[in-house]
């Protein structure tokens, strides 16, 4: 006989009625550089660090200090122009701050010279026009060259340093024709030679000291080497297509030129001199172009820096790494921290530091039931950056059957009804959590129905004496109608609480959001709540924010509590945080849980999946059926609530109370695919 569905693991929604009341003794009010609250943290995991990173840009320039042995990057462009000058030192971008600097500009270049040893930038533009001025970088300020000629104001031209000649070259550019210019330290010279390439502000050059050559690819698909005298187009049995802004080095690994494509292409190429090949690493950065590459010889690497990612980042701060094979990601805007490391969701720190412009997350696209993240540390933590668990929105473009993820300790959002030319049914599937939201059952005709309901946290479970570290709750999955499914609901926001022996300074963002909806063409799924944020320290203090909202700003739906003996936190709270002092009661996650053990005397596997595509169990025949839920750490006399949402409906027997950790439910259901959720409220002593 095949046996009754369950759809997800019951979870526990406590109202928990419980005071919490520390005093702080007089001789603690006064100001002290270590008040007496402790995290907990042994300290056995060291500091957490991530990488530091230059902000995002494209159309910058960058070139590789031999002297030195760093790269530097100077300007480009992020919605106006930049001035700032960064070197990556190690695996971090470290700003310098310079006596003297170049104006901010996009779409210049820059070259090491090795006769000079010192860097060379030239030109670019501006919001008041193109430049032709010169500068030199001598590893700690940049000073303004004065030469008797100069090329015309230009950007985007192509420039190399020529070792053999000990001369940097310049060819073309915008405004800049078919010109070849030559730089000695203290004049540029204009070139005439006989041949030369087309007019180009597309391309890209580098020098090949194997054999004693500038090359030069670009936007016409053409090979052209300078030999010091003359432009020669070089012939090949393969040609890359032509590409609009590639990058080239030599690569010190092969001794050869390695281009990456441009044109929003993902295509890396050699240039052994004769020919070019295509190579097929494993890995590679996004398509993407105005970006740029340098070869850190030290190093025996490759490093791409920024650039215009089309649809994903129109000013990128992922840094890449080439080692004669492959590609590597080093660090950008988005760092993962693995929450799979530790099941217990319990990290023991000594002290906290997120850099500014990363954003921090947890890898929540392939969830499984992460828990609730617990930072705790010894030292100070800072934030300058962001740390986001919030849950996943139901995005269009999420695979097929695949709930949109609750942040960790948050659930999934409900999946939207199958059309009902493949199922005969138009009910979606519940948002999972105490507080999921209520699936769509009836047919969809009007458009702008949003009969997915949004996932709750506050006012669901908690109060403001006692709240437990539990992520949001997941919005309802819309229904269906004949020909398209239904929206998916959005993902709860998860649940972070960040302890410190000492200070918390947020300049920063913790987010801890629910999911928006999606719209399907037939309904819209629900919003997930917003999840749980808790901030423990002697002191908490800072303008950054904090935000627990459900799916958009105008839900704040979520909880936020900060606890310290002195809190100056200034900036904005979604929804506005309760306050109090430290608490030596944990994370004051104190709820029980349930669990669906058994139905029609049919032991359902632990935990059940909720996956309608591979149902748990299958209800074959309507009628009675008794359903056993357990519960652990809930008193007995606690209400029980289930909820089964059917192909055709959604039922919701009467309440019963547990009696020595279970209770029983008899109720009929209509044959076909169910999903059973219980939650139960509760006072703790």
């Amino acid at each position: 006989m095949k046996t009754p569905s369950i759809r997800s693991l019951a979870r526990v929604a406590p109202p928990l009625a419980l005071t919490l009341t520390l005093l702080l003794p007089a001789s603690l009010r006064a100001i002290d550089p270590d008040l007496p609250f402790s995290s907990g943290s042994t300290g056995a995991d060291g500091p957490l660090t991530f990488r530091e990173i230059a902000p995002g840009r494209n159309s910058h320039g960058m070139a590789y200090d031999a002297v030195r042995q760093e790269t530097v990057l100077f300007g480009g462009y992020n919605g106006s122009g930049m001035a700032d000058t960064w070197v990556l030192s190690g695996n971090n971008w470290v700003r310098r701050l310079p006596a003297t600097s170049p104006v901010d500009r996009w779409g210049h270049r820059m070259v090491f010279d090795a006769a000079r040893q010192e860097v060379v930038l030239f030109g670019g533009t501006r919001n008041t026009g193109r430049l032709n001025d010169t500068w030199v970088w001598n590893g700690t300020t940049w000073t303004q060259k004065t030469p008797a000629n100069s090329p015309s104001p230009r950007e985007n031209y192509c420039l190399a340093y020529d070792a053999a000649r000990q001369r940097v070259v310049l060819f073309g550019g915008a405004n800049g024709g078919q010109e070849t210019w030559l730089w000695d330290g203290t004049d540029w010279t204009a070139s005439n030679p006989a041949t030369r390439p087309q007019a180009t502000d597309r391309s890209a050059m580098a020098y090949d000291p194997v054999r004693q050559e500038v090359v030069l690819f670009g936007n016409f698909g053409q090979t052209w080497i300078w030999d010091g005298n003359n432009w020669t187009q070089r012939g090949s049995f393969n040609v890359p297509s032509a590409k609009s802004w590639p990058t080239l080095i030599f690569d010190g690994t092969s001794n050869t030129i390695l281009m990456f494509s441009g044109s929003n292409q993902q295509q890396s190429w050699s240039w052994n001199g004769t020919d070019w090949t295509q190579l097929t690493p494993p890995n590679s950065p996004n398509p993407r172009q105005y970006h740029a590459m340098v070869w850190d010889a030290s190093r025996q690497l490759g490093v791409m820096f920024g650039g215009d990612i089309p649809s994903v980042d129109n000013y990128a701060a992922d840094t890449w790494l080439w080692n004669g094979t492959d590609w590597s990601w080093l660090s950008g805007k988005i760092q993962n921290f693995n929450v799979r490391s530790r099941p217990n969701g319990i990290w023991n720190f000594t002290s906290i530091n997120i850099p500014v412009g990363v954003t921090v997350r947890f890898g929540i696209e392939t969830n499984l039931a992460l828990p609730p993240i617990r930072w705790l540390a010894t030292e100070d933590v800072v934030i300058n950056g962001a740390v986001d668990v919030s849950g996943q929105f139901a995005a269009n473009d999420l695979p097929p059957g695949q709930p949109a993820r609750g942040g960790p300790g948050g659930f999934d959002g409900g999946l939207g009804g199958i059309r009902f030319s493949s199922s005969a049914s138009y009910v979606g599937q519940p948002g999972r959590g105490p507080g999921g939201g209520d699936p769509g059952t009836a047919q969809q005709t009007n458009p702008n129905l949003r009969d997915g309901k949004p996932g709750e946290y506050n006012g669901t479970y908690g109060n403001v004496f006692l709240q437990p570290l539990l992520g949001g709750s997941g919005g309802g999955g819309g229904a269906s109608n004949n020909d398209w499914d239904g929206g998916r609901g959005g993902g709860g926001g998860g649940a972070i609480m960040i302890a410190s022996s000492r200070d918390i300074t947020l300049n920063g963002v913790i987010r801890a959001n629910g999911g928006e909806y999606q719209w399907s063409n037939a309904s819209y799924g629900g919003r997930g709540s917003g999840g749980a944020i808790l901030l423990r320290a002697d002191r908490v203090t800072g303008p950054g924010s904090l935000e627990a909202y459900g799916g958009n700003q105008n839900n704040p739906n979520g909880r936020i509590r900060v606890e310290a003996y002195a809190r100056t936190l200034t900036g904005g709270q979604n929804p506005p945080a309760v306050v109090g002092l430290p608490s030596a009661n944990g994370d004051l996650n104190q709820a029980g849980s349930l669990s669906i053990v058994s139905v029609k005397g049919v032991n359902v596997l632990q935990p059940p999946t909720g996956n309608l595509l591979t149902p748990d169990v299958v209800f074959t025949d309507a009628g009675p059926v008794n359903i056993v839920v357990n519960g652990t750490g809930i008193p007995n006399g606690t209400p029980v609530q289930l909820r089964i949402t059917t192909a055709t409906s959604v039922i919701q027997p009467a309440p019963q109370n547990l009696a020595n950790g279970a209770v029983t439910f008899n109720v009929t259901v209509p044959k076909g695919l169910g999903t059973l959720q219980a939650t139960a409220q509760y006072s703790q002593p």
